[in-house]
């Protein structure tokens, strides 16, 4: 038996989000019988507690790997994940989002480490930030894809666009949908005992956003965009699941407008799942988006939605097949697309079906683990390092290949 392959995937907090899902769901899924995993992040965040509750897997808390940029908290940082590089000796760095991508990809070959790879979840940059700094962003992202061995991007569109701007080659990039667990969404719930518990009458419409209240996901969009929906359909409630930077202002702005209790703001829940079955119409009304998860949720929920036409979301949403785009930052469109969705049960039902046909079998979270595994197995054989062993002559080559590959493959060789 091959000695077991090291990997460490490195992240910033645990606090509730895409990336974040994605990573506990890859660390607790890796075959144990052919991967050692450790987990390196801050101790902040609400699911903590379910990365300490993933069976064989070490975690590795830097307190100084934050989110926010910040010269000292940074540097620190760096230096924390290096002596730890140094000291380990991974076969697998995998970095997840944009700081942990540059200071672990950065550490991880100054100490050697034989494969790095990246998954981008969402770019740094954005349309809506100064251009200079846009350039910056684009500048380090390009200068830290030379230090990967392959970089995945979670949506198609998000590759392209990788191209587009010169980031990395084609052949160091690689599409692997993030995946879900859909397993949590697939029990009965009984949605007018939900109505109840939130006091939504039984004869109202839904609509409602999950997210961190952010500049990324932009919420003043719904709230604004509720006062015309209303003026229309008045029995509508409006539903905001997630708490956030923001969370004072949107109050405020749900306030100014007078919104009283047709706006209600959830914070944070464990209970998304439930909490989709009640919605009527989904919203993401995001500035930029890698691809949004908890869209792809609603979708395969069979919702409705409609989202913003940006980086990665048309990818799944297709206007008038599978949802409905708007432009982004256009509370007026946003109101237009909300108001025709209520008013067409036939139009919700058939985009909500065909939303559930578009996601059902890609995101499945054990293709996408299988995927990653596939894709580390082909750097390490293109290296001829396998488990932190130099490889020496093809047949060597040949019988790594057959311990690691994903089952799947062996049985298309055979």
């Amino acid at each position: 038996m091959t000695e077991k392959i090291k990997i460490l995937h490195i992240i910033t907090h645990m606090h509730v989000g895409g990336a974040q899902d994605n990573t506990l769901l890859t660390v607790e899924r890796h075959d144990r019988k052919k991967f050692n995993v450790t987990l390196m992040c801050s101790a902040e965040g609400a699911w903590v507690d379910r990365a300490k509750s993933i069976p064989d897997l070490k975690i590795v808390f830097v307190d100084k790997l934050t989110r926010p940029i910040h010269p000292v908290s940074d540097v620190l940082a760096f230096f924390q994940i290096y002596r730890h590089l140094k000291h380990e000796k991974y076969d697998i760095v995998h970095t997840h989002s944009s700081k942990p991508g540059f200071l672990g990809r950065i550490a991880a070959k100054l100490a050697n480490v034989p494969v790095v790879v990246h998954t981008i979840h969402g770019f740094p940059f954005h349309d809506f930030m100064l251009p200079v700094l846009r350039r910056f962003f684009i500048f380090l992202e390009k200068k830290c894809a030379r230090l990967s061995d392959k970089l995945i991007t979670v949506s198609k569109l998000n590759l392209k666009k990788t191209l587009d701007l010169g980031i990395a080659p084609k052949d160091k990039l690689v599409n692997i949908y993030s995946g879900i667990d859909f397993r949590n969404f697939d029990h009965k719930i009984d949605g007018n005992e939900i109505r109840n518990a939130l006091a939504i009458p039984q004869n109202s419409l839904v609509v409602g956003i999950i997210g961190r209240l952010s500049k990324q996901k932009s919420p003043w969009n719904l709230v604004k965009a509720a006062p015309l929906v209303l003026k229309k359909h008045p029995n509508t409630i409006f539903v905001s699941v997630g708490n956030g930077e923001l969370q004072k202002e949107m109050y405020a702005l749900a306030e100014k407008l007078k919104l009283g209790k047709q706006f209600k703001f959830l914070g944070f829940r464990e209970d998304i799942a439930n909490l989709l079955h009640i919605f009527d119409v989904y919203t993401l009304p995001s500035q930029w988006e890698g691809l949004g998860r908890s869209l792809t949720e609603a979708m395969y929920m069979k919702k409705a939605v409609i989202a913003s036409a940006v980086e990665g979301v048309p990818e799944l949403v297709e206007h008038g097949k599978t949802g409905l785009l708007v432009p982004p930052n256009d509370p007026e469109k946003l109101a237009e697309s909300i108001c025709q969705l209520l008013g067409d049960t036939l139009l919700r039902n058939n985009l909500g079906k065909k939303a559930h046909f578009k996601v059902k079998d890609i995101f499945e979270a054990d293709k996408m683990v299988v995927d990653i595994e596939k894709l580390y197995f082909e750097c390490l054989i293109g290296k001829k390092t396998i488990a932190g062993n130099r490889v020496n002559g093809k047949a060597t080559i040949v019988n790594a290949k057959k311990e690691f590959m994903p089952s799947s493959e062996q049985t298309m060789s055979q």
